[in-house]
């Protein structure tokens, strides 16, 4: 009987401490946490300014293309004021970038027109960014056509 009544003991001791101890100190753990959480919010906006920008604003610099140029390619993007120039082996464009949304969310738009009428079948481009070094360029390619090719760029100067 006494060792039915100890393990039963155990039993109830273990519970409480593998559940945290009671409700008292439950309340305490949850009141810091989220203090802490509220202070990292508060914190948030100033150390990621991105979140404070908007993609053309965050765009603004110069632009390499992370894969190796061929003809019909772009190599190099610079972005200022919303005004474009992208050059590449045989192109030499300039456009502009225009805000637009998609699907509640911010995506601009990108128009180049290059010397020579020939602009690599891009047509308009939907830019999209993920962190504030990698940018991508979705074209919606000629008129009538499938859709166009992405072409992606790393951030090589402010």
């Amino acid at each position: 009987m006494r060792k039915a009544a100890y393990m039963v003991v155990t039993t109830v001791v273990a519970g409480l401490v593998l559940s945290g101890c009671g409700g008292g100190d439950d309340e305490k753990t949850d009141s810091k946490p989220s203090g802490a959480n509220t202070a990292a919010k508060q914190q948030s906006p100033s150390s990621e300014p991105s979140a404070e920008r908007t993609m053309i604003e965050r765009a603004a610099g110069s632009w390499k293309s992370i894969v190796e140029a061929s003809d019909s390619s772009l190599e190099t993007l610079t972005i200022a004021d919303g005004k474009v120039t992208a050059k590449g082996p045989k192109l030499d464009c300039a456009g502009a970038l225009k805000d637009g949304r998609k699907a509640g969310k911010e995506a601009p738009t990108l128009t180049l027109s290059c010397k020579g009428g020939d602009d690599g079948g891009r047509g308009v481009g939907t830019v999209k960014m993920k962190d504030d070094d990698k940018l991508a360029i979705d074209w919606a390619g000629p008129e009538g056509g499938y859709g166009g090719q992405v072409e992606s760029f790393r951030k090589v100067g402010g």
